[in-house]
C-alpha cells in the first residue's frame, strides 16, 4: 500500500512539474519581458554561373502562401511612400469650380481617407509601381527592451557585405536582397514566419501562378463564323489534324495548366525571389527553415484547356509556345549555430545567413 501511494505522488508531482513549465512557456510567449531577442542578417543572391548540376527542375509552379507570415517589407517600402508624399504641397481644396485632380500634391489627413475601399483617387500601392526593389534595405532599427514586434535594422548593422561585394567583383551572382532584423524567437509552432521578396518585378507581365496577364486574342472559327464559313474551318482543322502538326497535342505531365483563379493566401505580385524563413527554438537549438521560390521568365508549349481553344490556335495560326514565368522551389530545414555564417545552397540561389545573440538573447525563466 505504501509503494502505491509514492507512486501517486510521484504522478502528481510530475503532473504538477509540467503544468508549471507549460505556464511558464505560455508567460514567455506572450508577456514581452521574458522574449529571447536575436539579430538575423541574410543575403540572397542568383546563381548566375552555368548550372552544372544536371537537375531537371518541374515547370509546375509549387505556390507559396504569405498571408499567414510576417511582413517587414511591404512596411518599409510603404513608408517610403509616405515620406515622399510629406514633401509635396498641399493640394487646393475641391470646389465647384474647381474638379481638376493635381497628382503633385497631397491632401490633408490623406492618410485617413486614400485607404478607404473603392477610392477612385487612392494610388496603386508603391510596390506595383516598382520595376524591382533596393538589394541593400536600410531599416529604421529599434530598441529591443522596449520593441514589441520584429523591426528591420539600418545598414551599418550589415556583416556579411564583404561576401555581396567579392560576389559581385567575380560576377559569380547577381545580389538580390540583403537586409538585418531583430526579432524574439520561440518554439516552432509558436512563432510567425517572416517573408522575404526581392529581385524583378514580374507582377505587370505575370500573375503569380507564372501565366502571362494578356493573353493573345484570337478569332473563334467555329462559334463566331456563319455555317458556309464554318464548314471551311472545319475542313482546315481536318487537314490540320491529318499533317499532324500542333497545337493538337496531349497534355504533358510537365507542361503546366493555366488555373481559372489565383489561390487565396499567395502573393499579389510576382517577384524574383519570394519566400518565407521561420526562425525558431528546439530547447536552446536555434533552427532555419526556409522556402523561397525563384522566378525567371521563360517558355512552354501552348496548351489548351478545351478543343475550341485548341481550334482557335490552329486556325489562327498562333505560336506553339506561350510565355510564362517559371519557378525554382527550394526548401531546406537546418539547426544552426549562434555568430556562425550558414549557407543554404541551390543550383540557381544562395542564401546566406546569420542569427546573432542579443543582450536579451539568454532565457529568462
Amino acid at each position: 500500500m505504501a509503494l502505491v501511494h509514492r507512486g501517486v505522488k510521484s504522478v502528481l508531482g510530475l503532473a504538477t512539474a509540467l503544468t508549471a513549465l507549460v505556464s511558464v512557456n505560455a508567460a514567455a510567449q506572450t508577456d514581452k519581458d521574458y522574449w529571447r531577442w536575436f539579430e538575423v542578417e541574410v543575403l540572397v543572391f542568383k546563381q548566375t554561373a552555368t548550372d552544372q548540376s544536371g537537375e531537371n527542375f518541374s515547370l509546375t509552379m509549387q505556390p507559396i502562401a504569405v498571408n499567414k507570415s510576417r511582413d517587414l517589407l511591404t512596411p518599409h517600402y510603404s513608408q517610403q511612400n509616405r515620406s515622399l508624399r510629406s514633401a509635396l504641397p498641399v493640394c487646393e481644396a475641391f470646389s465647384e469650380q474647381n474638379w481638376q485632380i493635381d497628382i503633385a500634391c497631397r491632401y490633408d489627413n490623406e492618410e485617413q481617407w486614400i485607404p478607404i475601399a473603392g477610392n477612385p483617387f487612392a494610388p496603386e500601392h508603391r510596390l506595383s509601381e516598382m520595376t524591382s526593389t533596393e538589394v541593400v534595405i536600410d531599416g529604421p532599427g529599434g530598441d529591443i527592451t522596449k520593441a514589441s514586434q520584429p523591426f528591420l535594422m539600418p545598414a551599418d548593422a550589415l556583416e556579411l557585405s564583404p561576401i555581396r561585394t567579392e560576389l559581385e567583383r567575380k560576377g559569380q551572382a547577381k545580389p538580390l536582397l540583403h537586409l538585418a532584423w531583430r526579432q524574439p524567437v520561440f518554439t516552432r509552432g509558436v512563432g510567425r514566419k517572416m517573408r522575404l521578396f526581392g529581385g524583378k518585378n514580374y507582377g505587370n507581365d505575370f500573375f503569380y501562378n507564372g501565366f502571362p496577364k494578356e493573353q493573345e486574342q484570337l478569332d473563334t472559327p467555329l462559334a463566331s463564323a456563319g455555317q458556309e464559313q464554318r464548314m471551311d474551318n472545319i475542313q482546315r482543322l481536318f487537314s490540320v489534324i491529318k499533317s499532324g502538326t500542333e497545337p493538337f497535342i496531349s497534355s504533358d505531365d510537365n507542361i503546366p495548366v493555366r488555373p481559372p483563379l489565383t489561390a487565396a493566401g499567395n502573393p499579389q505580385l510576382a517577384w524574383e525571389f519570394d519566400g518565407l524563413m521561420h526562425i525558431f527554438l528546439v530547447g536552446n537549438y536555434l533552427h532555419i527553415d526556409g522556402e523561397f521560390n525563384l522566378r525567371e521568365q521563360d517558355k512552354i508549349k501552348r496548351i489548351a484547356n478545351d478543343l475550341e481553344t485548341q481550334a482557335a490556335y490552329a486556325l489562327n495560326g498562333a505560336s506553339k509556345q506561350a510565355p510564362y514565368l517559371r519557378s525554382y522551389y527550394f526548401s531546406q530545414l537546418r539547426r544552426v549555430i549562434s555568430h556562425e555564417t550558414h549557407y543554404f545552397d541551390h543550383p540557381k540561389l544562395g542564401v546566406v545567413v546569420q542569427i546573432r545573440r542579443t543582450d536579451l538573447s539568454a532565457p529568462r525563466y
